[in-house]
């Protein structure tokens, strides 16, 4: 084997474990987003449910949260935002 094909076979390799690395991280992440997505969706629920069982019309709010939070913080969060009269 030449010295070029040598530096290319270094070349691919040093590719392949980056892209193997990135593969994980990504799955990781897609993971996580999973996880997120599906907590946010029975908390819309939980909302939904508490919703329907009042009669009164509540307020679109808009907040912006920092990722990293846990479930039960947002829970809270949003729970506090509630209206009660």
């Amino acid at each position: 084997m030449s010295s070029e094909e040598k530096g290319r076979a270094s070349y691919l390799d040093l590719l392949i474990s980056t892209l193997m690395e990135h593969e994980k991280n990504l799955n990781t992440i897609v993971e996580k987003l999973e996880e997120i997505s599906q907590s946010l969706k029975e908390t819309v629920e939980r909302l939904e449910v508490q919703k329907s069982a009042s009669s009164e019309q509540d307020a679109l709010t808009y907040i912006r949260l920092k990722l990293g939070r846990k479930t039960e913080d947002i829970i809270k969060i949003i729970e506090s935002l509630k209206k009660e009269e």
